[in-house]
């Protein structure tokens, strides 16, 4: 058997037909080799295939070409945001476009639309699940600014009581629980005295006093880090033509933005 398998011419031709096979980089038994649509040639820079296209022409998901970074999404749906024309609507959040109710006297007049726009937008990270301290409420629009972005709690401080009703009104008109947002009707230095006391602080402090607001008292409280927490931020709002020192105790200085006649300080505290 061994002589017949060798010495036929049929046995013969096809042992020559598997080595020719071999050496050209075929597979044996004379089939084709098969290439795969997704196997790349180095030489032509084609043979990718539709899954891969993406990524040879170097296209994002849904970017500019040459990106593949994704735009994280807000927590809340802003596809059909109402439009911001009014210092009394909420610029952003879960309640953007919605009206607050406050006083009609010249003498309250809300923080400017922009400059809470700007605020907001640089503290974004400290406001989401921080707490916010409004001195000096009025109306309530910065504190509620805050929670509208994501604050976990809120706490309004005023002086006067038909401005703290205000504050109620628009807690209930936006169904804020009163969990999320809490009401001292009190004026500023006592509030702080008392929170000293509490050894209370919040991540975010808001000072926006009164014209005759007296500022050398209430900055004594803040250099001594009452009310801030470690690594907080005090924001001071003050007519642009007002300047505070770059340092006050234990609270630095980084920034200032201003608008218009207004400015708003933004102090850290660092111990």
């Amino acid at each position: 058997m061994d002589n017949r398998r060798s010495d036929t011419p049929n046995a013969s031709r096809i042992q020559n037909k598997g080595n020719a096979s071999r050496n050209s980089g075929g597979r044996s038994g004379g089939r084709r080799n098969y290439r795969s649509p997704h196997d790349r040639n180095p030489e032509s820079g084609q043979g990718y295939g539709k899954r891969n296209q993406n990524f040879a022409n170097k296209k994002s998901f849904g970017g500019k070409k040459g990106s593949y970074s994704k735009t994280k999404a807000k927590p809340w749906n802003t596809a059909d945001a109402p439009r911001i024309v009014s210092d009394m609507q909420i610029t952003d959040g879960k309640h953007r476009g919605k009206y607050l109710k406050s006083s009609t006297s010249p003498s309250v007049k809300p923080t400017v639309r922009k400059l809470r726009e700007v605020m907001f937008r640089i503290l974004i990270r400290k406001i989401r699940a921080g707490r916010f301290l409004d001195l000096c409420a009025g109306a309530g629009t910065m504190g509620i600014e805050a929670i509208s972005r994501g604050a976990l709690i809120g706490t309004f401080v005023e002086r006067s009581a038909k401005m703290c009703s205000f504050i109620k009104k628009n807690l209930d008109a936006l169904e804020i629980k009163l969990g999320h947002g809490e009401i001292f009707e009190i004026e500023a230095v006592p509030f702080l005295k008392r929170m000293a006391k509490r050894r209370r602080y919040w991540d975010v402090v808001y000072y926006d006093p009164p014209l005759d607001a007296d500022f050398d008292e209430v900055l004594d409280y803040f250099k001594q880090g009452v009310a801030i927490r470690q690594g907080g931020v005090l924001v001071i709002e003050h007519h642009v033509e007002m300047f505070f020192p770059e340092t006050m105790g234990c609270l630095r200085r980084w920034k200032v933005v201003v608008e218009g006649e207004s400015a708003i300080s933004f102090y850290e505290r660092k111990s």
